[in-house]
């Protein structure tokens, strides 16, 4: 008899500690679903970093507040023009040179080397010489040209950034906004200095 007791008792134990194990089971492997997703949304660019991923170009030469992209890394170019124009490239290398960079030729490097920006030379591709706009690493979708403007949502909120750059008296400025070039506040801008006077477009 009290060995069919002490057999119940390890038996109610047992499945008491099942019970309980279960319950913690089931969260971890929800939580570690949760995690999971995040990170996906995080890689679809939910979380699109504005200042690290969009840069300004001229030619094959992205400027950007970004240290850490890797050779090969994939860019979408908006070549700002009428019609815009969208295409594909990747970075090649980083670069300090003129000779690769317009941006740093004697005179601009100046105020376009300011502290916390990057360069890079990217590959040439149909890439001209005189072409200048924006750059976009790894976007979450590619850019859509809708009656001459190209249009992409970043930050996948449903609504499209769109992308602007008008001459100031010495150089470019570049801006993306929300639908609407020039309403708002800009989801990201950038200067180019080209150390010459031109006539001013911005409004």
């Amino acid at each position: 008899m009290r060995r069919r007791c002490g057999l119940t008792l390890r038996t109610f134990q047992r499945a008491v500690g099942l019970c309980t194990a279960i319950p913690i089971l089931i969260i971890g492997a929800v939580s570690c679903g949760r995690v999971r997703e995040q990170g996906q949304h995080a890689a679809l660019g939910v979380a699109f970093q504005f200042g690290e991923r969009i840069g300004w170009l001229h030619g094959a030469c992205l400027a950007i507040s970004n240290p850490n992209l890797a050779n090969g890394t994939p860019v979408v170019l908006v070549i700002t023009g009428e019609p815009q124009t969208v295409q594909q490239s990747r970075i090649q290398a980083q670069t300090n040179s003129p000779a690769s960079c317009q941006a740093l030729m004697e005179g601009r490097a100046k105020v376009n080397a300011k502290p916390g920006m990057s360069f890079y030379a990217l590959e040439t591709g149909s890439v001209g010489s005189t072409d200048m706009g924006f750059g976009i690493v790894s976007p979450p979708a590619n850019p859509v040209v809708v009656n001459g403007q190209a249009r992409v949502d970043l930050d996948q909120d449903g609504r499209s950034e769109v992308f602007s750059s008008c001459a100031t008296s010495e150089g470019i400025k570049f801006a993306v906004w929300t639908e609407k070039a020039y309403q708002g506040d800009p989801r990201w801008s950038g200067y180019y200095y080209l150390d010459y006077e031109s006539t001013p477009t911005c409004p």
